[in-house]
């Protein structure tokens, strides 16, 4: 896939970005032609060698339409995580890293339905938190607003579907 400068883009473990430049590196004394990514929310960029996008899972970010479905998959009622705690977080986590919003939207809605029953662990905060910011991340740019907003608005789903059960 042909990636230009601007392009609004979502990397599965680092979120949403914007390419900012397309040049030459010096990566362990050899010149390499690298992306420049600026991540939403004024988190720290990434550099990807163009010869590693496509194993890097780095894709366009998703239409207005799946994340509007991903935005209803929140509200939707949640399904039980595994009982173990261990295996919970790695079912998060794959979730979290595939990078599409449809399946982290279930990641957030399911910790948060299970939030409601027994309280959340630390391991499950964390997980929860990298979700939202990778979710909101990508909403931002597709919604085009902040990064906060799109957090205000995840929030607003949830929250809504809690008031109408």
């Amino acid at each position: 896939m042909q990636y230009l400068i601007n392009d609004k883009v979502v990397h599965p473990y680092h979120g949403a970005g914007v390419i900012t430049s397309i040049s030459m590196k010096d990566i362990s004394g050899e010149l390499v032609e690298c992306v420049v990514i600026k991540l939403s929310g004024g988190r720290a960029g990434i550099l990807l060698p163009l010869f590693s996008i496509s194993e890097s899972g780095l894709r366009k970010v998703s239409s207005k339409k799946d994340i509007d479905s991903a935005m209803k998959m929140l509200a939707t009622e949640g399904e039980e995580l595994p009982k173990d705690w261990r295996r919970r977080i790695d079912v998060l986590k794959e979730r979290v890293n595939s990078g599409d919003p449809l399946i982290i939207a279930t990641a957030i809605r399911d910790v948060l339905a299970r939030s409601s029953i027994s309280k959340m662990n630390p391991s499950e905060k964390r997980v929860l938190n990298e979700a939202v910011i990778v979710f909101a991340g990508e909403l931002s740019l597709v919604r085009v607003v902040t990064l906060e907003e799109a957090k205000k608005l995840i929030h607003k789903k949830v929250l809504g579907k809690k008031k109408t059960s």
